[in-house]
């Protein structure tokens, strides 16, 4: 029998909030999740989501860049980045210079923020409805140089649940189960047998998912004997 040859399995929030519920048997096979439970569980699954963001996920990301105006050290990110991995000085020639990272002392402790020159240095200030880069020293006139940034992009929001979840398919199992964890205890399942298996399968995925979410590196240690 032939394989079905795709690979784009995807599923929405109601098809994990309906594995949860079943999971915790709080429904049955034949049955959905009322429309109160259903509410309660994709809210808790958003809040989840955003809980996550704090980890360092590959497949999180992103590039972006901002073209460099003069005299201007400040830029407002957008869409809102979650962190900021680092930042590259690029030519209009395409020549990228990498640039060195500062806190918010260091920034703050720069006696003259107005400098000209090459950016070399960026500073990420992370607010709780904005978020802006600020380079040093600042470019003195026009040039189409752009700073390009690598950066850990937000989880998008459950707005309902006919929405897929922004999640790769091999974390679905993840998110399922640890919605399952997170719900119990709701639903006066905590001292369950069942939603003890659940609770560890739950911990099990997302470890089992953290370790293998990074990239793979070899290390030359040089021999000092």
């Amino acid at each position: 029998m032939p394989t079905s040859g795709s690979t784009n399995l995807s599923l929405t929030a109601r098809e994990v909030i309906e594995f949860a519920c079943l999971e915790l048997n709080l429904i049955n096979e034949r049955e959905q999740p009322p429309a109160s439970m259903a509410t309660r569980a994709r809210r808790i699954l958003n809040l989840m989501l955003k809980e996550w963001m704090k980890y360092e996920n590959i497949w999180r990301l992103t590039e972006g860049y901002i073209s460099i105006a003069a005299d201007t050290a400040g830029y407002r990110l957008t869409p809102q980045p979650y962190r900021i991995i680092d930042c590259r000085y690029q030519t209009s020639e395409g020549r990228d210079t990498p640039m060195t990272p500062m806190s918010r002392q260091e920034y703050y402790d720069l006696p003259l923020k107005t400098s000209q020159g090459i950016p070399t240095q960026w500073f990420f200030d992370h607010q709780r409805d904005t978020q802006s880069l600020y380079i040093w020293p600042v470019m003195a006139a026009p040039s189409g140089d752009k700073i390009r940034v690598t950066y850990q992009r937000r989880y998008e929001d459950v707005d309902a649940t006919s929405d897929e979840i922004d999640i790769p398919q091999e974390h679905l199992a993840v998110v399922g189960y640890n919605l399952a964890e997170r719900l119990g205890p709701g639903y006066g399942k905590a001292g369950s047998a069942n939603y003890q298996k659940t609770a560890q399968m739950a911990s099990a995925l997302l470890t089992q998912a953290l370790d293998t979410d990074r990239e793979d590196f070899v290390q030359f240690v040089p021999d000092m004997r």
